[in-house]
């Protein structure tokens, strides 16, 4: 007897939708591997090079973050990720039909970076938002976390499937399967059944007001606030540890450059756990204990990788940083589902792009903190102060232990503490 699909993935909506944000995930993490490739093979670019077209493909999110969740709330979401779909699957399938004469141009690659990281940040933000369109509340934390599964598989498979592609067949047809991923999820998106309404925003409305708005709600929500605040002191100290991880294994203890991949491996497969006990967690705690408590409960375990002194431990520190995956990625699908339920209809767009910016803007910030203290000191230094402050950063999450959630307000009614003065 043929297995048969439980839960959401039985609702022919959904499964549309989780099946067209795993093509598209696919296609982002594989093009994040491939593309900074053709820079070092077929265009022989410097190291310098390099690296801009990786700060290309990232810096969209902090210049278009912000405007991205009031252009979601004024247009058609589901629109919208398919024409952002579309856009990414041209973009990158342009490398393998090059504009230049003599082969793809440095300036050529520059653009499509661009271009698909701005159109990444507008879907991101947009399939946040559409999924309350799609499921019913109750079904918010099977439904994040169902996605969250895919994105962790997708962050752990992603690049090594983009790595073999350009390995065995080279660059040109490795971007083609890009673009492949990137037009399955506009195809799986558009058999999508339920309505997609033009919001009710008028769009008259000037949109730095709307931008401003979205930030002034998420800043004066009781629960959004300390949502945001304390995420991005998270995210700012797990990069300081990021950043200097592979100084202290490599260089410090000298480990090979094998065990300290395997160390970061841990972390995906740790996502992976974490993402698939999130809907049994949610349950059992509650949504918003299961927010605070899968971080308080697991970041200590960050403090395993400063404590190790050589390189025959380096399984110790893997261990710590797979549960510490595993709970951040449990709380994220609870603290994203408790987001979507707190926020008014009219708000999510712009909700989901100020805790992104807010979350996502302190990783840099993080990076660079752990660059200078390494600098400084050394690196288990720095690894110290990330730990530390990493689990510090959990504290604040300990104001929504009293449970008393309030519900978000009626579509285009807001409180009064959103109001601007």
């Amino acid at each position: 007897m043929a297995h048969r699909p439980s839960g959401l993935l039985r609702q022919h909506d959904f499964r549309s939708l989780w099946l067209g944000a795993a093509a598209s995930q696919f296609g982002a993490r594989m093009a994040l591997v491939a593309l900074p490739l053709v820079a070092v093979g077929p265009l022989h670019a410097s190291a310098w090079q390099v690296g801009l077209v990786g700060t290309l493909g990232t810096v969209a999110f902090l210049v278009v973050g912000l405007p991205a969740g009031a252009v979601v709330d004024r247009v058609r979401q589901r629109r919208l990720l398919i024409g952002t779909d579309l856009g990414r699957a041209a973009l990158v399938a342009s490398l393998a039909v090059p504009a230049a004469p003599g082969g793809v141009a440095l300036g050529q690659l520059y653009v499509v970076v661009l271009g698909v990281g701005v159109l990444t940040v507008f879907f991101d933000v947009a399939h946040q938002s559409y999924l309350p369109r799609v499921v019913r509340p109750e079904e918010l934390v099977e439904g994040n976390a169902r996605l969250s599964t895919t994105l962790a598989v997708a962050q752990v498979t992603g690049p090594a499937l983009a790595g073999l592609a350009v390995e065995l067949a080279g660059t040109g047809p490795a971007v083609l399967l890009i673009a492949a991923g990137f037009a399955g999820s506009a195809a799986y998106l558009a058999r999508i059944r339920a309505a997609d309404p033009r919001p009710a925003t008028p769009g008259r409305s000037r949109l730095a007001g709307q931008i401003r708005e979205g930030v002034a709600y998420v800043l004066r929500h009781p629960v959004l606030r300390v949502l945001a605040l304390a995420g991005g002191a998270y995210n700012m100290f797990a990069l300081v540890m990021q950043a200097m991880v592979p100084v202290r294994l490599v260089s410090e203890l000298g480990a090979s450059p094998a065990a300290a991949s395997a160390y970061f491996s841990a972390g995906g497969a740790g996502g992976i756990l974490g993402a698939l006990a999130a809907r049994r967690l949610a349950q059992r705690l509650g949504q918003h204990r299961s927010a605070w408590l899968c971080l308080l409960a697991t970041a200590p375990f960050a403090l395993l990788t400063p404590l190790i002194d050589s390189a025959g431990r380096i399984w110790l520190a893997a261990g710590g940083y797979l549960v510490l995956w595993a709970g951040a990625t449990a709380s994220t699908v609870a603290q994203v589902s408790l987001r979507q339920r707190l926020c008014p209809p009219d708000l999510l767009g712009r909700m989901n792009a100020t805790m992104r910016f807010l979350l996502g803007g302190a990783m840099p910030l993080g990076a660079l903190l752990g660059t200078v203290l390494g600098a400084a000191a050394d690196a288990r230094a720095a690894l110290w102060v990330g730990a530390v402050g990493l689990l510090a950063s959990c504290l604040p999450l300990l104001r929504l232990r009293g449970g008393n959630v309030p519900g978000p307000p009626p579509a285009g009614v807001h409180s009064s503490s959103t109001r601007h003065t």
